[in-house]
């Protein structure tokens, strides 16, 4: 383990631990020692593994900013340092961080957060919610350098405590572990959303379905919820919320309303990336693919929690199939779904 703040450490395991706050290899956490010297979330680690496992990486931030200036394709290019573990690569969202001037950084992916940044009229809402804060609304971007540049035009423009990235998530900087924990305490609090009571899912009727393919019913009763609540199966089965759903899951999860509808699915073989790796069966329940991995399993629990909490009569704003596209293309993100 390397040397780090036990109490930066302490607080990145907490929100790695929430999964009402960072979901899988999602999320990322960073402390400034100098302005030559960040520890980030490297790709593809646990943050909720802070306290057992090298999860943290070196970086130089004040390189990291002067590439975004010199508007290089990869802003970390040369930017990593050569203390700690070796072997990691530093987040995809590094740059959220470095642009950011506060000395401790956390990055989420808030359900609270995302159940505003979803929803069409996303500034609007947030400008009542969050009157008083020093904030900023991001437009969606392909994270790394489309995002970067994006955040840097923002925070040029003023100084902000916590960033809320339409479509992705949070930001919140802080100068101690503890303020910055306790700031994004108070921007959870303010958003906070009520959930629809969990439905009992009708397993058996599933698995029935799934026999003999390459599809399984889902463990996690959270899991369900996407199929189970009314406006919910609408609004998982519209489309792509967010990124990581993309890279882990595909476009969207489908949505059947038979059967019938759900077994000719799972009996479908296909090559394409962007096939749903989920179906959900309205009423019913959420089968996915047996080859799905722990962190798409951790997608399938946000999806559902997300859609628990947007209001049924909300307009929302969904990936579009060329923003699809660039992520599953995406050579950083095949790399972290290797990990």
């Amino acid at each position: 383990m390397v040397d780090i703040s036990p109490d930066f450490l302490s607080v990145s395991q907490a929100l790695g631990a929430d999964p009402l706050l960072i979901q899988g290899a999602g999320g990322n956490t960073s402390i400034k020692i100098d302005g030559n010297l960040m520890w980030v979330k490297a790709s593809g680690k646990w943050l909720q593994h802070a306290d057992t496992d090298d999860v943290f990486v070196a970086v130089d931030p004040a390189r990291v900013n002067r590439n975004i200036e010199d508007n290089c394709d990869d802003p970390v290019e040369g930017a990593a340092l050569s203390i700690g573990p070796v072997g990691l690569r530093p987040s995809i969202e590094t740059t959220l961080h470095s642009l950011m001037h506060h000395r401790v950084v956390f990055h989420t992916h808030s359900i609270n957060a995302i159940v505003h940044a979803v929803q069409q009229n996303t500034a609007d809402i947030l400008a009542r919610k969050l009157d008083g804060i020093r904030w900023g609304f991001i437009p969606y971007s392909q994270p790394g350098m489309p995002l970067t540049r994006l955040v840097a035009k923002q925070l040029a423009i003023k100084q902000c405590d916590v960033l809320v990235i339409q479509n992705h998530g949070l930001v919140v900087g802080g100068d101690s572990p503890v303020e910055a924990r306790e700031l994004m305490q108070d921007v959870e609090d303010r958003l906070e959303t009520k959930a629809v009571p969990i439905i009992e899912p009708s397993r058996q009727i599933l698995s029935d379905a799934c026999a003999g393919t390459d599809f399984v019913v889902a463990d996690a009763e959270i899991i369900h919820q996407s199929g189970l609540v009314a406006s919910g199966f609408d609004l998982a089965c519209g489309g792509s919320l967010y990124p990581d759903h993309v890279v882990f899951l595909g476009s969207g999860i489908e949505g059947t309303q038979t059967l019938g509808e759900l077994a000719e699915f799972v009996q479908s073989p296909s090559g394409d990336p962007l096939r749903p790796k989920a179906v959900a069966l309205k009423g019913v329940g959420v089968v996915h693919h047996k080859s799905l991995v722990a962190g798409g399993v951790e997608m399938l629990k946000a999806l559902a929690e997300v859609v628990r909490r947007v209001p049924a009569s909300a307009a929302v704003r969904y990936l579009t199939e060329e923003e699809e596209k660039q992520l599953v293309n995406w050579d950083a993100e095949k790399y972290r779904q290797t990990l």
